[in-house]
């Protein structure tokens, strides 16, 4: 069991609530930081960041490891560096300078060898080295990158990355990636970029598998170099401790991170003022319950997040493997009941099914462009239509396919987030009340995407394709076709560099997506760029892989009132360099810069 000081660090206090974020005074180092964290309990936790399960996922990785920069898209692109003393630009050439006091938490230095260890480990689970040219160690502090082109987006491939890969544990994964990369990587003229000889695959599958193999303790063997180290775990909570060895004097010396196995857990922790600060779903019911218990101490405000959270399709699977059951079942979600369940903050996504999200679209789009698409706005008239144009009828109340035989679906969905349980229970609610037989499942966030990635859901209600690491619209389509999110729909599996081709299925026109986001990856023409955003978005929306319900907009609450925190303004939305991405991300933003610590 880990013995934590709970009171010294977390909850409400009785003190007057603080009328601004930045608080005065002299500093309290000896106070515990209790923040909200997800991760595999143990025994199956390791410490392998690059291994696809169980490892330090995103809630971990920025108390952990040490990023490149820090960075944020708002509000403009901006990258402050952290692991990096410097970085310069120049047309397609980027040159990082490595800070020389950086260290791993064994006391060793992290060296341009292990910069060069993360690149190679690139290979193959990013686009990375598909608009790199070359990566060479100029010498003992400096790294240079040649980019095929001056796409805008070059530097969030790479920049924002955390440096996890020490080159006396993952270099002989690195050395055997660098050969794949120098024997299979090809020029792709169609694409104007690199792709990988499917001469390779079973190269690269082979030592994928030996990465996912390697999970060390993650309390004894693994190495970090971010500003804490884990020094305990249960299935409830991590216990973080500075790391000795860190470059910088940080204010607060312990991180308590609080892991909830259910939404009622969360709503006793947070009730149970466990937290000093946090951005978990709630509930409205329950939002308004903490607001009123803490109103004397709470502080929240509002950060954009420019993700989504909708209804993946098993692209693959019966039935959702037919296009207008997918479109039925957008139909279907009665959207303004539907938000009324999910946390304050979020509002309606795309209607269209174009997969953009309505506070980019205007930058994106031609004006008048959305109309042209569906509106998959609530209309269970249309969704009848639909189904009864493949043979689908309601036999004694019960949709039954052109067979006779009765359909079921299964909506599987994290039960620990409100903003996804609540909803998506509702909507199971109202599709059994139209006809369709539907089984419920709620699981653990971890298991979730597991019966993803193995292709056994129908319907998941998960986060789907956002834009919330380069705000712009080739995130989210890269996701969707290219990326993660293309496994957890089920598109078949390309070979190393095929094409995804995708037939739209209102018109039979064939969209070589992968042509289409190359282009618009390397894209600086206006112009150019929403027209290709616009050809995918049509694609998107007919095609419907995934169907948005909300654009996340996440409340964040203190509790501690002697926590001070980067300015802004209480009970509104953020558009601040320090105020966006995920919780954990954000607060170790501050850190560094010295905007996060307690006061007596």
């Amino acid at each position: 069991m880990l013995v934590t000081a709970c009171s010294s660090g977390s909850g409400a206090n009785s003190s007057t609530k603080p009328t601004t974020l930045k608080l005065t005074g002299e500093k309290d180092t000896s106070k515990t930081l209790t923040t909200f964290v997800t991760f595999e309990p143990p025994p199956g936790f390791h410490g392998n960041p690059y291994a696809e399960t169980a490892g330090p996922n995103w809630s971990l990785q920025p108390l952990l490891y040490e990023p490149l920069c820090d960075y944020s898209p708002l509000p403009e692109r901006e990258y402050r560096p952290a692991a990096l003393e410097s970085y310069e630009v120049d047309g397609k050439t980027l040159t990082m300078k490595l800070r020389s006091d950086l260290k791993w938490s064994d006391g060793s230095p992290v060296t341009v060898d292990d910069l060069m260890t993360m690149l190679y480990l690139e290979a193959g689970r990013s686009t990375l080295w598909q608009v790199m040219e070359s990566a060479e160690k100029v010498d003992d502090s400096t790294v240079r990158v040649q980019f095929i082109n001056e796409s805008p987006l070059n530097l969030n491939l790479l920049l924002p990355n955390f440096i996890m890969a020490p080159t006396k544990i993952y270099g002989q994964w690195a050395d055997e990636l660098k050969a794949y990369v120098e024997k299979y990587r090809v020029w792709d003229e169609a694409n104007n970029r690199y792709k990988f000889d499917t001469a390779g695959d079973d190269v690269l599958a082979n030592i994928t598998a030996e990465i996912n193999n390697y999970k060390p303790d993650a309390i004894n063997a693994a190495l970090y170099s971010g500003p804490y180290v884990l020094k305990g775990m249960t299935s409830a909570e991590a216990i973080f401790e500075k790391n000795p060895y860190y470059y910088m004097d940080i204010d607060i010396q312990k991180v308590r991170a609080v892991r909830t196995q259910n939404s009622e857990a969360f709503a006793a922790a947070v009730q149970e003022q466990t937290f000093t600060v946090e951005n978990g779903g709630m509930s409205p019911e329950l939002t308004a319950q903490v607001e009123k218990k803490f109103e004397a101490t709470l502080r929240t405000i509002y950060t954009p997040q420019l993700s989504q959270i909708g209804y993946l399709f098993n692209v693959q699977k019966y039935p959702f493997n037919i296009p207008e059951v997918r479109k039925a079942f957008a139909y279907m979600m009665d959207r303004d009941t539907l938000l009324k369940l999910a946390e304050p903050g979020s509002f309606n996504s795309d209607v269209h099914g174009s997969g953009l999200l309505p506070s980019l679209i205007p930058t994106y789009t031609n004006e008048g462009f959305m109309d042209t698409l569906p509106d998959y706005s609530y209309n269970p008239t249309k969704a009848e239509e639909l189904l009864t144009s493949i043979g689908w009828k309601k036999v004694n109340g019960k949709w039954a396919n052109e067979k006779g035989k009765p359909v079921k679906i299964e909506i599987v969905t994290v039960g620990t987030w409100p903003s996804l349980m609540y909803p998506s229970e509702a909507l199971s609610t109202m599709l059994q009340e139209a006809g369709w037989e539907v089984e419920f499942k709620p699981m653990e966030s971890a298991n979730v995407l597991d019966y993803m990635s193995k292709g056994e859901h129908q319907v998941a209600c998960y986060f789907v394709p956002g834009m919330s690491t380069y705000a712009h619209p080739w995130e989210v389509y890269q996701q969707t076709y290219l990326g993660a999110y293309a496994t957890r729909m089920n598109f078949p599996a390309l070979k190393a560099g095929e094409d995804r081709v995708i037939t739209a299925p209102s018109t039979g026109k064939q969209y070589n997506v992968t042509q289409i986001l190359a282009k618009l990856y390397q894209s600086t023409d206006e112009k150019e760029i929403k027209e290709l955003t616009q050809e995918l978005a049509t694609v998107t929306s007919d095609y419907l892989p995934f169907i948005g319900l909300i654009e996340k907009t996440a409340p964040l609450r203190i509790y501690d009132t002697k926590l001070s925190v980067a300015d802004g303004e209480i009970g509104q939305s953020q558009i601040s360099f320090y105020w966006y991405g995920n919780l954990n991300n954000m607060l170790m933003k501050q850190l560094r810069a010295g905007e996060l610590y307690f006061v007596k």
